[in-house]
């Protein structure tokens, strides 16, 4: 029997943010943003090993103390190469496939990283796409509102990160998803995954940009404390509960990175899925 495939997050964080610099540090209910990134991403079955992936600026010397002082891996490279960070986790770690974390987001879904990682294994593919179920319906390729509620955590394939090595746009290198899903989606091999319709939240987002964020993940947290509550659960919980969604519900995503996603849609449309990954029952 082989063995089970490797696989890897790499949680990218920075102290620097135009909106609410020192977010991944901020407390969240008696520990860091950061550390309720970990423990959520820690939680995933098919992870092999969490490591924290932030920069060399002396800015995010804190994130390396606080790892270390925690038991967290961390490796550290260059601020605005993003890319480069990835490519030294694959050459250090050697996984099958990695999971892209980033740092401003507590509520990560372990078990969608699972069934990420299960559709990457079952297709031997490079990449997932999440559909509201029945994700071979007549959907009206809108998956908008899981953009939100799915957001901070991507599986895919070390072959297709290493495709990236040559890359030289800074832009590409930066973001890393935008030289997969824009520049060269064809390259590489899709695969969608089902999700429960829940997820399909539009306007509901689970990510800190602003204080109004950081002020509404608290609250989620002062509800479940340390318990391995699942995202589902906060968000039907959430649904009894406008008055803490309207924490911030004015804050908006800022029109760069809503321009960014709709080009990878765009783009993404026109590469045919290798196949429907649903998750296994029993």
């Amino acid at each position: 029997m082989s063995e089970r495939p490797r696989a890897v997050a790499g949680l990218q964080a920075r102290m620097g943010s135009t909106r609410l610099p020192g977010k991944v540090l901020a407390d969240v209910v008696g520990k860091s943003l950061l550390e309720r990134v970990v423990e959520r991403a820690r939680r995933a079955a098919l992870v092999d090993e969490v490591v924290v992936l932030t920069s060399t600026e002396n800015s995010d010397d804190p994130i390396e103390e606080l790892c270390e002082a925690r038991g967290i891996t961390v490796r550290r490279g260059p601020l605005d190469d993003v890319l480069a960070r990835y490519l030294a986790l694959a050459d250090e770690f050697q996984p099958d496939h990695i999971v892209r974390i980033t740092g401003d987001c507590p509520l990560i879904e372990p078990s969608f990283i699972d069934l990420e990682l299960g559709a990457l294994r079952a297709f031997d593919a490079d990449f997932v796409e999440a559909w509201p179920a029945p994700a071979d319906g007549p959907h009206p390729h809108d998956r908008s509102g899981l953009e939100g509620t799915l957001a901070g955590a991507g599986a895919f394939s070390t072959r297709a990160l290493l495709a990236a090595r040559s890359c030289r746009d800074a832009r590409d290198r930066e973001h890393v998803a935008s030289f997969f899903f824009q520049r060269e989606a064809a390259r590489f091999r899709f695969v969608d995954i089902e999700v429960d319709p829940d997820y399909d939240r539009p306007g509901l987002r689970l990510c800190v940009d602003e204080p109004e964020d950081l002020a509404f993940v608290r609250r989620v947290f002062e509800r479940y404390g340390d318990t391995a509550f699942s995202t589902l659960e906060a968000i039907r919980w959430l649904d009894a509960r406008p008055d803490v969604r309207g924490i911030h519900g004015n804050v908006r995503e800022s029109d760069d990175n809503r321009a960014c996603r709709e080009e990878e849609r765009r783009r993404r449309r026109t590469v045919a899925s290798v196949g429907l990954y649903r998750r296994p029952v029993g």
